[in-house]
C-alpha cells in the first residue's frame, strides 16, 4: 500500500483523485498521529521505524512550504477544525521529520516527499505519480 501523508490543505485527496487507478491511502492513523506538537523528533523518527518494521507500505509525504496558499486552502473549506488553524505549522512537523530522516540515512527507499510548494494540481499529481511508476 502506498500512503499519502501530509497536512490538511497539502492536496493529498485531489492527487489520490486524480490517480484513482493508483492504490493509495490518505493517511494511515498510526502515522499521522505522530504529527503533533507534543510528539518529538526523536519519538516520531522512532515510531516510523518501527512502522517500516512492521509492515510493507511506503509513505509519501506532500508538503507545502507556502503558509499563504495552505491558509488560503483551509479557508476554502465549509467546516474548519481546531487542527486547521495549525496546518502550516503542522506541515513544518512533516518537513522536519522527512529532512532528519534524510540525512541520517533512515527512508529505507520506503519514504519520499514530494514538495507541492508553487505546483498546480496537475504538477502534484505528476510527480506522485512519478514516485509510484518508481515502485512498480
Amino acid at each position: 500500500m502506498i500512503i499519502l501523508e501530509g497536512t490538511d490543505a497539502v492536496g493529498k485527496s485531489s492527487v489520490i483523485n486524480n490517480l484513482n487507478d493508483y492504490k493509495l491511502l490518505d493517511r494511515d492513523k498510526k502515522i499521522c498521529k505522530l504529527f503533533d506538537f507534543n510528539v518529538s523528533l526523536l519519538d516520531r523518527v522512532n515510531k516510523l521505524n518501527e512502522y517500516l518494521n512492521n509492515n510493507k507500505n511506503y509513505i509519501i509525504i506532500l508538503v507545502n512550504n507556502d503558509k499563504e496558499e495552505l491558509e488560503r486552502r483551509v479557508d476554502l473549506r465549509d467546516t474548519i477544525d481546531e487542527y486547521d488553524r495549525y496546518t502550516y505549522l503542522y506541515n513544518l512537523l512533516y518537513l522536519e521529520t522527512y529532512l532528519y530522516m534524510e540525512k541520517n540515512d533512515l527512508l529505507r527507499n520506503r519514504i519520499f516527499m514530494v514538495d507541492c510548494t508553487g505546483l498546480t494540481l496537475e504538477e502534484q499529481t505528476n510527480r506522485v505519480k512519478e514516485i509510484v511508476d518508481e515502485m512498480v
